[in-house]
């Protein structure tokens, strides 16, 4: 397949596309961008990618891999490839919901000292590919599955070690069921949508009527309507977010720069996942007790949860017990909440490199 190239190497990468040329065409459609309420702006979100990767200390390169007609038509994905030539098994991150590769800035240099690492952007978030998705949530799944796989073909990856947070761990499980023989070792980082919805009968009436009203809503169709105040309304909501960054970026107004621009272009992976939520935050279809039914055996999983984290983790034990003879290991990361790779990176990054000394082949 085809891979789209664009002007971006290394650590001292210059981001081409974030410099806007002093051109009639370009005035006008700065002009035309100025009346816009919702205030995507692609340059925009070019410089704070490119301000946010800046600090990475490994050479790595950042381009569009062509998918072709996978959800929509000639779909790309925008992804990042670092330590190529290593000959070590390569480590591929999945990101979350409203998330992009960018945020894994804290790990790539510790990940990539001994693999190759790539991270992308799911089609529908970040830079990828906003195509439509199906209506019913089994098949808007196996379309999100279906793209990882013919990401993973184009970039001609044989067996990898797979890496999901939240909403990707959820992706990359249902990934790893169907096709575990690429998949070396699963580590789910604080995996969203694992357990069922519960009872909700005895909550209070006013949570009843909150999470019905905001189960009709997508998402983050807040922040866009919030316009060109969006990106203030993430910095006051989400200043957990960019207080994770404080020490590494310069100015950690970049982050809420990046989130405000990736979730306010056409938002058709914000619907997907819309779609795959039942009556509130919780799956339609829940992982947990697919997991524990069809998730091979001699595949090994590790589950990374933040100590803090506000996510349910009960499934971590109950996959545990459910596989007395393979491998399954629990971690519990200190000081960390549900962005667990960021929260506490140098333990994660331990943890993560730890597990990725369990290989699938080296097991049997």
């Amino acid at each position: 397949m085809e891979t789209v190239t664009e002007n971006f190497s290394s650590n001292n990468m210059v981001n081409q596309g974030a410099i806007i040329p002093s051109s009639s065409v370009c005035k006008y459609r700065e002009y035309v961008n100025s009346m816009r309420w919702n205030k995507h702006n692609k340059e925009l979100l070019n410089q704070a990618e490119t301000t946010m990767l800046s600090v990475v200390k490994v050479p790595f390169d950042v381009k569009y891999v062509s998918i072709g007609d996978c959800v929509g038509t000639d779909d790309k994905i925008w992804t990042l490839s670092a330590n190529v030539d290593s000959m070590n098994t390569p480590i591929v991150l999945i990101h979350g919901f409203a998330a992009a590769l960018a945020l894994w800035l804290k790990n790539l240099d510790a990940l990539a000292k001994e693999h190759p690492v790539y991270g992308f952007d799911l089609p529908g978030f970040g830079k990828s590919s906003r195509p439509e998705f199906a209506s019913e949530a089994d098949e808007i799944e196996l379309q999100f599955c279906e793209s990882i796989e013919r990401w993973r073909k184009a970039m001609n990856i044989s067996k990898m070690i797979l890496i999901g947070h939240s909403f990707g761990g959820f992706l990359s499980t249902s990934y790893a069921m169907r096709y575990d023989q690429h998949v070396e070792h699963l580590i789910l980082a604080d995996p969203w949508g694992f357990v069922e919805k519960p009872d909700l009968s005895n909550r209070p009436y006013w949570q009843r009527v909150l999470i019905k009203v905001f189960g009709k809503m997508a998402p983050l169709s807040i922040v866009r309507a919030a316009g060109p105040y969006g990106e203030w309304l993430i910095q006051r909501a989400r200043k957990d977010i960019m207080e994770k960054y404080v020490n590494v970026v310069e100015d950690p107004r970049v982050i809420a720069t990046y989130i405000h621009q990736c979730n306010t272009d056409h938002p058709s992976g914000e619907h997907a996942f819309k779609r795959l939520l039942f009556g509130g935050p919780w799956a339609r279809h829940p992982m947990g007790e697919r997991m524990r039914e069809n998730f091979p055996k001699d595949l090994p999983v590790t589950f990374l949860y933040g100590a803090k984290s506000w996510m349910d983790n009960r499934y971590g034990e109950i996959i545990k017990e459910s596989r007395p003879n393979s491998y399954t290991h629990i971690e519990h990361v200190s000081d960390a909440g549900h962005h667990v790779y960021a929260d506490n990176a140098e333990e994660f990054n331990k943890f993560t490199l730890d597990a990725c000394k369990i290989l699938k082949s080296n097991l049997k």
